[in-house]
């Protein structure tokens, strides 16, 4: 039972929810390319116009596979997926809800962090990094608003794998992914074209 959006990016829109199964609050992300999606009155989802379809399927089955690929890991620092599934035109995944803020929204509120709770932080999302990537997973979108910070226990979780390459042993790239770029956090070599 949708509740309310709480964030629409480029590539998807997040809604708290409701699992009416397990009653409890859960976060809902939806497939939708904001420049090529569209929305009908039955909230059907059209897929891109004729010449966009084939670019627009490729992300959804992209979409679609970083929710497998979320949902395989196991990490107290990374965001839990427990289902996915197709309905509306489009593809959703579903995950815990956070009650909490993000790092982005803590500074700003508070200001500087003291060292010693800055540190802490960055030490459990160096140990989620180190995980993902002997998973041959990298996340390449690392920034203060992708970083939760839990409510009572202030548990860091990392969110927002939409940026995420996957590679085989043998260092191959296995999955595409659109070009992001979140300024002021992405290395130089993703500032590159080519």
């Amino acid at each position: 039972l949708i509740q309310q959006t709480l964030a629409q990016g480029g590539f998807g829109i997040t809604y708290l929810a409701i699992h009416t199964v397990l009653k409890r609050k859960v976060a809902i992300k939806e497939f939708f390319i904001k420049e090529y999606c569209d929305r009908n009155s039955d909230s059907q989802v059209s897929l891109g116009t004729a010449g966009s379809r084939d670019m627009v399927e490729r992300f959804r089955a992209k979409f679609i596979k970083e929710a497998q690929t979320i949902a395989a890991l196991e990490h107290s620092n990374i965001i839990r997926i427990f289902d996915i599934f197709e309905e509306n035109g489009t593809a959703y995944y579903v995950m815990d809800y956070v009650e909490g803020e993000s790092l982005n929204d803590m500074v700003n509120r508070r200001g500087a962090l003291p060292e010693k709770e800055a540190v802490a932080y960055i030490e459990r999302v160096a140990d989620a990094l180190k995980y993902i990537h002997q998973q041959n997973i990298n996340h390449l979108d690392i920034k203060p608003s992708n970083i939760m910070i839990r409510q009572g226990d202030y548990r860091v979780i990392l969110i927002d794998f939409g940026l995420s390459k996957q590679y085989d042993a043998q260092g191959d790239q296995t999955s595409t992914t659109p070009v992001g770029i979140s300024h002021g956090y992405a290395p130089m070599e993703q500032y590159k074209q080519g």
